[in-house]
């Protein structure tokens, strides 16, 4: 039977695993599922319906799955979906989905949310991805895996962040964030090439490297359009799944993409 501190308040709708804990002062509305292994502490909050894969850490003072602030929204009934081990620290806060969003928002694995960050309604997040303190998603957006988000940072409502991106401290992006680059700033936000280091730390090769600074150094030619970029890449570097992911990522965009120039 799931630990649950005299203090805290669970809707006879919850379904909580056997060994999931629950700390002092938190509530649990509606139909709230926690998996095997879950971990809540003091003064969070969850508003079902709501799904907490196994291992789940939730350390205090979260909001999970509180309708999503769109004045469109009626109480139609929308869904949090959050997969397993993930971390989230004090104030986070993670709303469910719209009707016109799909309906759900969507958490991936073994992904840290620190100190306030916020995902808002409709967003799509992937696995092992961290948000430093305050990183902050407008509603509809996606986020690929292995992306960071900087503390202080906003990304802009519809937007999609690439797999393997950083988003540095203070950022404000208001267009597409390239997979595999680091993109720095504010109005307007610029990218600043591959973020090499980082890459190595995820085990990139150095043949995946060296096609991903080469589609950037194409992308970011004053000799070339990016459309000529898109076509030297796809030519030249066709056999290179990272570099066509770029290509991809690009003419998919549909809010156009941060490069050099913002």
């Amino acid at each position: 039977m799931a630990t649950i501190h005299p203090s805290a308040v669970i809707d006879p709708k919850a379904r909580l695993a056997d060994d999931v804990v629950i700390g002092p002062y938190v509530v649990v509305e509606g139909e709230v599922e926690f998996g095997s292994g879950c971990a809540v502490g003091p003064f969070c909050r969850f508003e079902g319906p709501v799904r907490v894969g196994e291992g789940n850490r939730f350390v205090s003072h979260a909001s999970i799955g509180a309708p999503p602030q769109d004045l469109k929204f009626k109480g139609d009934p929308t869904r949090l979906e959050i997969g397993p081990g993930n971390l989230f620290r004090e104030f986070v806060t993670v709303h469910r989905g719209t009707p016109g969003g799909g309906g759900v928002t969507r958490l991936g694995g073994h992904s840290l949310y620190m100190i306030g960050a916020h995902v808002a309604h409709d967003c799509q997040v992937g696995d092992q991805v961290i948000f430093a303190n305050n990183g902050t998603l407008a509603g509809h957006v996606h986020v690929g895996s292995y992306a960071t988000v900087g503390a202080l940072s906003a990304v802009h409502q519809f937007c999609s962040v690439g797999e393997y991106a950083f988003i540095g401290g203070g950022t404000i992006a208001t267009k597409d964030v390239l997979p595999f680059m680091k993109t720095v700033g504010s109005r307007p936000a610029r990218c600043f090439g591959p973020n090499s280091i980082g890459l190595e730390r995820r085990g990139f090769s150095e043949e995946r490297l060296r096609a991903i600074k080469t589609a950037w150094r194409y992308l970011r030619s004053p000799k070339l359009t990016t459309s000529e970029a898109l076509e030297r890449i796809g030519e030249e570097l066709g056999d290179a799944p990272d570099a066509m992911r770029l290509l991809e990522f690009i003419r998919a965009s549909e809010r156009g993409v941060i490069l050099a120039n913002g």
